[in-house]
């Protein structure tokens, strides 16, 4: 899809700004299901790869801390030179994974200029994704019948953080319309920023909410749908 945009001229792809990238990538997944086209489980990965690299992008923007994450980036590349994955002890290898993708997401941010650039990083992202998924099965299977009532996975995780963040605005919406991304997070750290700025793009394409941006990397307005 990416390919096919830089042929119709809708992206540049010598010269690749991730958030432009991201919100044109977003619409035409919208497009294709409005037409009932058929949107494949890859495409729909590389989105929500997409929009963390958007949110790293305006959460680094914001808090200016670009040059603190070098130090993160450089543990990252430690571990290219391998051709098979390490093994960690349990839940350890959870922690190494989360440290890696985020740093993944910050390289991204900092590195990519072209098309070739951004295409290369989300298929590296893609497989650090894919040996998730793969270990999670893995413990699901394991653990199946003996503790699984008691572990929560990702995808509700991820719901429950939605559910949190729309009660949340809807509330705010009741003194202000419109409120800012800015003014409901409360705790100003990366990680709590981008929860809250992917909780807000998913109610935004579920039309729970109305969201505009008036310049790349500025805050964001939440309106009521009309």
């Amino acid at each position: 899809m990416l390919i096919e945009m830089a042929k119709k001229g809708e992206i540049d792809p010598w010269n690749i700004n991730v958030v432009d990238v991201t919100d044109r990538f977003l619409k035409k997944i919208e497009a294709a299901k409005k037409l009932d086209l058929r949107v494949s489980g890859r495409v729909l990965l590389y989105a929500a790869i997409l929009v963390r690299m958007k949110a790293e992008a305006i959460t680094l923007e914001a808090l200016g801390k670009d040059e603190e994450m070098t130090d993160e980036l450089h543990e990252y590349d430690s571990f290219q030179f391998l051709d098979e994955p390490l093994e960690f002890s349990e839940g350890v290898d959870e922690e190494i994974d989360e440290v890696i993708f985020k740093a993944l997401m910050r390289r991204r941010v900092r590195k990519i200029s072209t098309l070739k650039d951004l295409i290369e990083e989300l298929r590296r992202a893609e497989e650090v994704e894919k040996r998730r998924r793969r270990r999670k099965r893995r413990e699901r299977q394991e653990e199946f019948g003996i503790d699984a009532a008691l572990r929560v996975p990702h995808e509700e995780s991820l719901e429950e953080m939605i559910v949190r963040v729309e009660m949340e605005v809807l509330e705010a919406l009741k003194k202000n319309n419109p409120v800012t991304l800015f003014s409901l997070v409360k705790t100003w750290d990366i990680p709590t920023l981008v929860d809250y700025y992917v909780s807000i793009l998913h109610l935004a394409f579920r039309k729970k909410i109305e969201i505009s941006q008036r310049e790349f990397y500025g805050d964001i307005e939440i309106q009521k749908l009309n």
